[in-house]
């Protein structure tokens, strides 16, 4: 069994069944349409946005926590695509409105060959939403990677998400000092990442 089957299976939720905060603000903020999150864990953003109306595609490479998704929607009644996928074998039939990357944390390695496989999943016109750790929260017990390099800064974020793009425009970007509420694993004070990015639509 791996890391997040365990993890998954020996808790009731790990982090909660609720949205987390920046990701349901900024789609406040947008009329709808279609959403893909990737490493959806056990689905909580998933079944918030379908709640919302959004045309939601999750996907995790967690079976026990794509099977949790599947039973949170169900419990809430509402319709949601999910499978079990790792983020580099996962192809879309088609491009998505928002493509919403929460907590989605890599290794240095792995992390820009990630972030351009996701943007490419945006539509010309679409946005990416990004909340991701900051280097500080390593010395928190909230949660998040136990690994510096795995971990945003602001003075890299650019490097590290968006200037490999040149059809990308960063409308939002901040550190963001908060007190976490979601679940068990992420509770307490907090700091992290955020931002937006819009793709051209030319």
């Amino acid at each position: 069994m791996n890391h997040w089957d365990q993890r998954y299976g020996d808790n009731v939720t790990v982090y909660g069944e609720k949205p987390n905060v920046f990701f349901a603000s900024q789609l406040a903020l947008r009329k709808g349409g279609s959403l893909c999150l990737p490493c959806d864990g056990e689905g909580r953003n998933a079944v918030y946005a379908a709640e919302q109306g959004w045309d939601v595609t999750s996907f995790d490479v967690s079976p026990v926590g794509v099977q949790k998704s599947k039973a949170l929607a169900i419990s809430r009644g509402v319709d949601i695509q999910v499978e079990v996928a790792d983020v580099f074998d996962f192809v879309p039939a088609s491009q998505f409105d928002v493509v919403a990357l929460v907590f989605a944390h890599m290794p240095p390695e792995l992390r820009s060959n990630f972030h351009a496989r996701a943007w490419q999943w945006v539509k010309p016109g679409g946005c990416m939403i990004v909340e991701g750790f900051h280097q500080d929260q390593l010395e928190l017990s909230s949660g998040g990677p136990k690994r510096m390099d795995m971990l945003f800064h602001e003075t890299t974020f650019h490097e590290d998400v968006a200037d490999a793009f040149d059809d990308a425009i960063v409308t939002w970007h901040a550190r963001c000092a908060q007190i976490l509420d979601e679940g068990p694993f992420h509770q307490g004070p907090a700091v992290t990442c955020q931002a937006v990015i819009q793709k051209d639509a030319s």
